[in-house]
């Protein structure tokens, strides 16, 4: 925001969320906040005494560092990596049984579903129907002519 205006109500949000010190402010906004407050300064006196009291007491608050034994015992503590696994997939016995069972099924209904019109039987039985001189096929077709 730098180079444009900035609302009074952001410059307050600004000192509530990053403090008095207008360096801690997002680089964006920065400079345009230091112009408004620089342009302003009684309309936030109030905050910015606010936000000085807030930040000398966290400045207040000493820094604890954890012993070397606690710090050893929580990096102990923390889950390990999981190691590679095997290459190898390891399945449960119902999930290839299953599969095995539904393929089977399926080739069996597509089997079923796919049977030409005449099997061989009926095929063998047109040939000798034609050979002994009977001619089948004409009088199918002539049925099929009727209805």
């Amino acid at each position: 925001m730098s180079g444009q205006m900035i609302t009074d109500a952001r410059v307050l949000a600004l000192i509530e969320a990053y403090g008095a010190d207008p360096d801690m402010f997002p680089e964006a906004e920065r400079a345009a906040a230091k112009a408004r407050m620089a342009d302003h300064p009684a309309r936030f006196a109030t905050a910015l005494s606010e936000a000085q009291a807030l930040d000398g007491l966290f400045a207040d608050i000493p820094h604890v560092l954890p012993s070397p034994a606690l710090r050893e015992t929580l990096i102990a503590s923390a889950p390990k990596p999981r190691s590679a696994r095997s290459s190898r997939w390891k399945l449960p016995v119902w999930i290839p049984a299953g599969a095995l069972a539904s393929l089977t099924v399926g080739l069996f209904a597509g089997m079923s579903v796919a049977q030409p019109v005449t099997t061989q039987d009926e095929q063998a039985e047109a040939a000798v129907y034609a050979a002994l001189g009977f001619d089948t096929y004409t009088l199918e077709l002539e049925e099929e002519v009727m209805q």
